[in-house]
């Protein structure tokens, strides 16, 4: 076989130079590749120069060219627009990413710190068993620091997934956590403090997405709006779960904070879930909560805020020199403003407040820098499809997840009570010959809470006697008070409408105008509201007779109401004729008669009379306006007591004991209030040791106590001057009776076998010599003390006097026995009255 040589190769030899090159120099030559150089600008640390494309090139494509191989050395390029190019060359940074561990522990403690706001969150709002397990911890994990988490670990990866297909590394998402939150969870600060409810700061990435090296401004647009699209897409997800988990009702045993929804939730709830799914956010499940805080940051993460999101959205789609500009960073600022009084961020310390400080420092010092985020090949630009693609997600993301003026609040009235409104004044009209009236109450529930209420009309008001009620309650009596009204259940932030009918059954041809209390009930207290009730008429009597004490003269009044300014004829029709006389037993003040005739409607008409009793006639009851007649009735005399300084001695004896006006287990009170309602009161216990003593300047109301047999004797002390209440029914703030205390010597009437220690009421009457009551002339005035008092006869009126059986001028201690006979006068009078230490017996006859 023939062997045959190989042909030699000729080799071109590699020019050598002489000098080593420089960096720049190093860094100029691989730009040659793919520019030409026409000069260098300047710089040694970031070298830049002055370039145009090669022919037919495309400088955006050189430029990906040329960073594919600069990156492998630690560099890149970044287009300039010159004439035509500048390519600036900038290092890559170094050792931005943080170290597992580290992003590992930031994650740890951020679920500590969400772990401890879930808690707080459905602290006082879990069903019973829990939302998903008993124990509140393994609740606060399940339902809110899960899906926090989670959701931040699916934004993170779609954030670098985004990124690495523009061809470019990010950092994970490395949440901040905020242990403040510790201090409420735990309960040592109230929730009325709290305004950063969420157990988490911030949401950055590392590295900050401002320092990396962007490739152009449209894969910095996507990276931007990735993050808070993914929040906001998921917060909407789980508000709509967390509100399909809510119950109707969670009895809650605190106050709650409360997460209000976004603009998108809030639409569709009123479409979707019933009108009181409002209410159910006090007790809403922790799926809510977490929706919220993930909204609340997406939406957030949104502002044009340099190192925000948003921020870098703004750059991608306006580019730094106009993102950047100062007439757009004060327009930015003075938006800020605008919304930030909007949402009432100025209005104390608030969660606007706090957003607002951390984001106009970065405006102010960061708006106008131009060097991040930094864009490789900004002067490619973005097209027009993906800038009105981008605005549409960021549109789309701040409509959907727009806060309320107030994102979270505590309810501050989740425990209020029952609210009663009802309209203090009521007409009565006449409907067919027959007077009536409605009373319309709506009963409202404000608070978190099913409350019970109830409410009755006062059954012992003697103002209602003529008056015939029911009640209209539509199914809400489920409740009641004491046997009547209406009552049930108010579920939470509801409200219910019950009415009251009343007819007037009445004497007369219309009836007066009355103040009757209604009964309300809210968490088992009672409470009175007083309805004025009035005739539809334009003159009306306002009030009942009453008796007024003027100038040491008792005048018989009542009041007249309307809006009518004519001239009236007001007339006293019963009692005219009642009795021939030739004295003037009574008269309307200011007239001869007891017919009157004003130019205008007086706001009050008195009838004056010879004494007490003849004003006490039941032929002053009916009083006529013009041609209408109205039945008043009839006034109680006042009622003094005669006390002592020293104070009454109550014994167990039946001529010193309480008497027939007081009486034990009713309630006397001087607190110069009405009666209480259903008040349990103790009674004044004896010592076990001296005196037993009740001053009532001191303990102002209590029950009466019984004097038993072998008791110790009670002494009273009453305050001259004061008015005191005896009050006996428990459902009515009305007294059944009411005195005035003044001081002077301790006498007790005995007549007919009734004790009277109040005797200033008592009297009697005599027609043609013939008492009305056959006894009422002889009485026993029993003096209990040691010492005397004086007595003092008044002869009164016209006629044949009062024939003295029996009297005396001065009360001796222990019984003083009376007896008068009346002479055959028309009219015979007798009252009592005490003046200044002195009793008086009045003795009036009139023919």
């Amino acid at each position: 076989m023939e062997h045959t040589e190989p042909a030699e190769t000729s080799f071109e030899p590699m020019e050598a130079h002489k000098d080593v090159w420089s960096q720049q120099d190093l860094l100029k030559t691989i730009l040659e590749r793919h520019f030409l150089i026409h000069g260098s600008i300047g710089g040694t640390v970031l070298p830049a120069w002055n370039v145009s494309v090669k022919a037919e090139e495309d400088a955006h494509e050189q430029l990906l060219r040329l960073n594919e191989h600069l990156g492998k050395l630690g560099w890149m390029g970044k287009l300039l627009v010159d004439e035509p190019w500048v390519v600036q060359i900038l290092p890559v940074p170094e050792r931005q990413f943080p170290m597992k561990s580290f992003q590992w522990i930031m994650w740890g403690i951020s679920a500590l710190t969400l772990t401890l706001a879930g808690a707080y969150w459905t602290e006082g709002a879990s069903p019973e068993g829990g939302w998903f397990v008993e124990s509140p911890f393994l609740d606060a994990v399940i339902g809110y620091t899960l899906p926090v988490l989670g959701c931040l670990f699916i934004a993170s990866h779609i954030q670098r997934a985004v990124a690495a297909r523009f061809g470019l590394r990010v950092g994970h998402i490395v949440p901040v956590p905020e242990p403040s939150i510790s201090l409420w969870s735990l309960g040592a600060l109230p929730k009325s403090m709290l305004i950063w409810p969420f157990g988490l700061f911030l949401i950055p990435s590392l590295p900050r997405m401002d320092a990396r090296l962007w490739p152009d401004r449209k894969a910095l647009g996507w990276s931007a709006v990735s993050v808070p699209a993914t929040l906001v897409g998921l917060g909407m997800v789980l508000w709509g779960i967390g509100l399909w988990l809510t119950p109707d009702y969670v009895a809650i045993t605190s106050q709650q904070n409360i997460a209000y929804p976004p603009l998108a939730v809030e639409l569709l709830s009123e479409l979707t879930l019933s009108d009181g799914y409002q209410q159910r956010l006090v007790w809403a499940h922790p799926f809510v909560h977490a929706g919220a805080v993930l909204t609340f940051f997406g939406c957030l993460s949104m502002l044009p805020i340099p190192t925000f999101p948003g921020g870098r959205l703004m750059v991608a789609r306006a580019g730094h020199s106009e993102a950047r500009s100062s007439s757009n960073q004060i327009f930015i600022f003075l938006l800020l403003l605008a919304f930030a009084w909007m949402f009432d961020a100025f209005n104390g310390f608030n969660i606007w407040l706090l957003v607002l400080s951390m984001s106009v420092p970065l405006l102010l010092f960061m708006g106008s820098d131009r060097r991040t985020p930094v864009v490789l090949d900004e002067p490619k630009g973005l097209e027009l499809s993906s800038m009105k693609n981008m605005g549409l997600v960021a549109l789309a993301i701040v409509l959907l997840a727009l806060p309320q003026q107030i994102p979270f609040a505590v309810d501050e009235d989740w425990n209020d009570e029952v609210e009663y409104v009802i309209d203090g004044f009521a007409k009565a009209v006449l409907v067919n010959e027959t007077w009536s009236s409605e009373v319309v109450v709506t009963v409202k529930n404000p608070s978190s809470l099913s409350k019970g209420w109830a409410i009755l009309e006062d059954r012992y008001d003697p103002d209602l006697t003529f008056w015939d009620l029911s009640w209209q309650c539509d199914g809400e009596d489920t409740r009641s008070i004491s046997e009547g009204g209406c009552g049930s259940v108010l579920p939470p932030s509801t409200q219910s409408t019950v009415t009251l009918n009343l007819v007037w059954s009445g004497q007369g041809d219309a009836p007066i105008s009355i103040d009757f209390g209604l009964l309300t009930q809210s968490e088992g207290r009672l409470s009175i509201e007083t309805i004025t009730l009035e005739p539809d008429v334009d003159l009306f009597v306002a009030s009942p007779w009453f008796f007024s004490q003027e100038d040491g003269e008792l005048k018989r009044c009542l009041s007249l109401g309307g809006m009518s300014t004519q001239a009236v004829n007001i007339t006293i029709p019963n009692a005219q004729g009642a009795f021939d006389t030739e004295a003037r037993l009574h008269w309307i003040e200011g007239y001869e008669g007891l017919s009157a005739t004003y130019e205008e409607a007086p706001d009050r008409v008195c009838v004056r009379g010879q004494d007490r009793v003849v004003l006490q006639g039941s032929v002053l009851d009916v009083i006529q306006l013009e041609e209408v007649q109205y039945h008043a009735g009839s006034p109680a005399l006042p009622m003094t007591a005669v006390v002592p300084s020293h104070g009454w001695n109550i014994t167990n004896d039946s001529t010193t004991g309480w008497g027939f006006e007081l009486g034990a287990g009713t309630v006397m009170s001087a607190t110069g209030e009405p009666c209480p309602l259903n008040a349990t009161l103790a009674t004044p216990l004896p010592p076990a040791s001296g005196e037993w003593v009740w001053d009532l300047d001191i303990r102002e109301i209590s029950s009466i106590p019984s004097i038993a047999n072998g008791a110790q004797n009670l002494t009273v002390l009453m305050q001259a001057g004061s008015t005191v209440l005896v009050c006996s029914e428990p459902l009515s703030p009305l007294p059944r009776l009411n005195f005035t205390v003044e001081e002077g010597p301790e006498v007790i009437l005995l007549r007919s076998d009734v004790v009277h220690r109040m005797w200033t009421t008592a009297w009697a009457a005599a027609t043609n010599g013939t008492l009305l009551h056959p006894s009422s002339g002889t009485f026993n005035f029993y003096n209990p003390s040691n010492s005397t008092a004086s007595v003092q006869l008044n002869f009164e009126g016209n006629g044949p006097q009062w024939t003295t059986i029996n009297s005396t001028s001065t009360l001796q201690p222990g019984d003083n026995f009376f007896e008068f006979s009346p002479s055959n006068s028309t009219l015979s009078t007798m009252w009592f009255e005490h003046v200044e230490g002195q009793i008086v017996i009045h003795l009036g006859s009139y023919i």
